[in-house]
C-alpha cells in the first residue's frame, strides 16, 4: 500500500487488484493504460468519446486508437478470443466504473499515481527503472535547474524521473542513445498531462551532417541502465569524440559519465551503482580522466553514496556523481547517505534524512571537501568511505598493514571433484580468540595442486574481506592436520618474521585488527555496490598498524592469554549449564 493514500492510487490499486484477480501478467500496464485512456477523455483529447464511461465498448478504444493511443496498450483491453468476449465485457465494465468515479471526483486534476506505482510492493519487473521518491525529488533539487529550462534526461525507463521535472516547471529534452520509448513512460507521461506528446518533452535526436548525434543541454540527469555491455546496445552510435571511446568504457555505467560529461555546458547530474567510484581498469581510467579536467567547462563538484534499496526492488547501492561549471576548483564535496542503517524499506528515510547534507546546505561526519591530491593519492578512488574515515593519530611509528604482512590469496576452487583436495576455513571458524586447533569440517577441491606458500600456516591471521567485513582469527594447528586454504571471502595477512623482534607478533596483530580502533580502519575501506567488500590491494595499502613499545607489547601479549583464558572459562560455563538444563529430563527414554 503506498504512503499516501489518494483517488489516483486508491483506482490504480483496484485496477491491479481486478487484473491480477483474472491472473492477468501485466497488472501494472493493465491498471496505467485504463488510467491514461480515462485521462485522455477526461482532458477532451479524443473525437467522438465525450465521457470516462463509454471505454466499456471496443469502440471508443478504437477511436483511442485513431488518436495515437499505444497499439501495445489497446491489445491489453480488447478481446483476443471469442469465448471470452462475454467476461471481457464485464471487467471492462468494472474498469470504466472505476476510472469514471475517479474522474468524477479530480476531474481535470492531477491524477498522481507515482506514490503508488513506486511504493507499493510490486513484483520485481514492475519495480524495475523506479527509484523512491525521495531520491527522485533530491536529483531533481540537484541539478538545480531554474523554472522553464530544459533538462536532457535520456534515460528515463519508466518515466518518473520526466513526471518530477515536468511537475516543477522544466522542460525535458528526452532523446535518448537507446531506440525504445517504453509503454510504462508513455502511459504515465499520459496520465500526468493528458496528452500523448506533451509540448514540454522533445525526442528527436540533433543530427550533423554526417547523421552523428551532437545534442547538447545546459543541464542534465543520466541514470543509464545498469550493466549493459555497449558494443550490445546503440549506444554504441553515440561518441562525443573521434576515439571510438565506447571501446574504451565498455559498460553503460562508464560509458554514460563520459559521453555525457562531454555534452552538458552548466551542471549534470549523473546515478549509476558504486563500483565506479573504486573498481580498477576502465573504472579508474574514467575517474583519472574525469579529475583531470580542468581544461574543460565541468568538473566534478559532489560525490555522494546511497544507501541499498533506493532503486526499485533491488539491493543495489548507489552514487549521485555531479558535474558542474562551479564549485571547488581543486576539491570534491563528498558525503555518505548509505551508512548506518541497512534495511531496504528505510531507503527512502534515509535518503530524505540527508537530502541537505547531499546539497551540501548541512555539515555532517559524513561529509566534507576532499582535495585532488588526495584523490590522486588514493589511486583516484572516489569512494567518500575511504576519506571520511575517522581514526585517531597512531603516532610516528605506525606502519602499513602492507609492510609488515605479506597478503596470500584463496586459489582457484573447482565446482567438480578433483583429486587436489583441501579442507577451508572461512567465515564459520573466525568466531573466537582462540588459534584455531579444531578440525576443519568443510572440503573443497582446487582446479590444481596448490602452492605451499598459498596454503594457511599456524600464526597465519585469517581476515574476512567480503560480506562481514573484518572477522579476523588466528590459524593454530588445525593446518597442520591437513591441507589448509582460505575461502573466497577471505583473505591470510602472514606477518614478515623480521617483524617479530621489533614488538610485533601475529597474537597482537589480531588484537589490534579486532580493535574498535582496528575495526574503524576496516569499516572506512568497505565498498560495494551489492556485497561490501575490501579489495586486498587497499586492504595492504591504507591500513596503518600501530608498533608498540616492548612494554607495551608485553602488556598486550598477556591480554591475549587473558581473553584465551576468558573464553575457555565462558566455554566451561555453558557446557556446565548446558548439562544440568538436560540432567533431569533428557531427550532419550528407556
Amino acid at each position: 500500500m503506498a504512503r499516501t493514500e489518494s483517488p489516483a492510487t486508491r483506482a490504480y490499486l483496484q485496477l491491479v487488484d481486478l487484473a491480477r484477480l483474472d491472473g492477468a501478467s501485466e497488472a501494472q500496464l493493465f491498471a496505467l493504460t485504463w488510467l491514461a485512456a480515462a485521462r485522455m477523455v477526461a482532458m477532451r483529447q479524443v473525437r467522438g468519446i465525450s465521457r470516462v464511461d463509454q471505454l466499456t465498448e471496443l469502440q471508443a478504444w478504437k477511436e483511442l486508437q485513431k488518436a495515437g493511443f499505444p497499439v501495445e496498450a489497446y491489445d491489453l483491453i480488447a478481446a483476443q478470443r471469442s469465448a471470452a468476449v462475454a467476461h471481457d465485457v464485464g471487467r471492462r465494465a468494472t474498469a470504466a466504473a472505476i476510472v469514471s468515479e475517479l474522474e468524477a471526483e479530480l476531474g481535470q486534476h492531477r491524477w498522481d499515481v507515482l506514490p503508488c506505482v513506486t511504493e507499493s510492493a510490486g513484483r520485481r519487473g514492475e519495480a524495475e527503472g523506479f527509484v523512491v521518491s525521495e531520491l527522485a525529488s533530491l536529483l531533481m533539487d540537484m541539478v538545480g535547474a531554474p523554472p522553464d529550462s530544459e533538462v536532457w534526461i535520456p534515460f528515463d525507463l519508466k518515466g518518473q524521473l520526466t513526471v518530477e521535472a515536468l511537475r516543477r516547471g522544466l522542460r525535458v529534452y528526452a532523446a535518448s542513445p537507446l531506440a525504445s520509448w517504453p509503454l510504462v513512460r508513455q502511459l504515465l507521461l499520459t496520465i500526468e498531462t493528458g496528452q500523448l506528446h506533451p509540448p514540454a518533452v522533445r525526442t528527436e535526436v540533433e543530427r550533423d551532417l554526417a547523421g552523428r548525434p551532437v545534442g547538447r543541454a545546459d543541464y542534465a540527469l543520466v541514470m543509464p541502465p545498469f550493466g549493459l555491455h555497449v558494443k550490445d546496445s546503440r549506444m554504441s552510435m553515440w561518441d562525443i569524440t573521434e576515439t571510438r571511446a565506447y571501446e574504451q568504457f565498455a559498460r553503460s555505467e562508464s560509458w554514460a559519465l563520459f559521453e555525457f560529461a562531454n555534452r552538458i555546458n552548466m551542471r549534470a547530474v549523473f546515478v549509476t551503482p558504486q563500483g565506479v567510484l573504486f573498481a580498477k581498469g576502465q573504472e579508474q581510467r574514467l575517474r583519472e580522466y574525469l579529475l583531470n579536467r580542468s581544461n574543460e567547462s565541468t568538473t566534478v563538484q559532489a560525490v555522494i553514496t546511497l544507501p541499498p534499496g533506493v532503486f526499485g526492488a533491488t539491493a543495489i547501492a548507489g552514487v549521485i556523481t555531479v558535474m558542474d561549471v562551479a564549485g571547488e576548483p581543486n576539491a570534491i564535496y563528498m558525503a555518505d547517505l548509505g551508512s548506518g542503517r541497512r534495511s531496504l524499506q528505510e531507503a527512502g528515510d534515509i535518503v530524505s534524512a540527508g537530502h541537505e547534507v547531499a546539497l551540501g546546505r548541512a555539515q555532517a561526519d559524513r561529509a566534507r571537501l576532499v582535495t585532488h591530491d588526495e584523490i590522486e593519492a588514493k589511486e583516484f578512488s572516489f569512494a567518500p568511505s575511504r576519506y571520511l574515515r575517522r581514526v585517531a593519530d597512531l603516532g610516528q611509528d605506525a606502519v602499513k598493514l602492507g609492510d609488515i604482512c605479506a597478503a596470500v590469496r584463496p586459489p582457484v576452487a573447482s565446482k567438480e571433484a578433483t583429486p587436489f583436495e583441501v579442507a577451508e576455513v572461512g567465515l564459520p571458524d573466525l568466531h573466537q580468540w582462540h588459534p584455531i586447533n579444531h578440525n576443519i569440517e568443510k572440503t573443497v577441491y582446487l582446479k590444481s595442486v596448490p602452492k605451499d606458500a598459498t596454503l594457511v600456516q599456524p600464526g597465519d591471521i585469517v581476515m574476512s574481506i567480503k560480506g562481514s567485513v573484518g572477522r579476523i582469527a588466528l590459524m593454530g594447528a588445525a593446518a597442520r592436520h591437513r591441507p589448509t586454504v582460505v575461502s573466497q571471502s577471505c583473505l591470510v595477512l602472514r606477518l614478515d618474521p623480521k617483524w617479530h623482534d621489533k614488538n610485533l607478533s601475529p597474537e597482537v596483530l589480531v588484537m589490534y585488527l579486532r580493535s574498535p580502533h582496528g575495526q574503524a580502519q576496516l569499516d572506512g575501506l568497505q565498498v560495494g555496490a551489492g556485497v561490501q567488500h575490501i579489495s586486498p590491494g587497499t586492504l595492504m595499502s591504507a591500513v596503518m598498524v600501530p608498533v608498540p613499545s616492548a612494554q607495551t607489547y608485553m602488556e598486550i601479549r598477556q591480554d591475549y592469554d587473558r581473553l584465551c583464558h576468558l573464553e575457555n572459562q565462558v566455554a566451561s560455563l555453558d557446557g556446565e549449564m548446558d548439562d544440568i538444563s538436560q540432567r533431569r529430563w533428557p531427550d532419550t527414554f528407556p
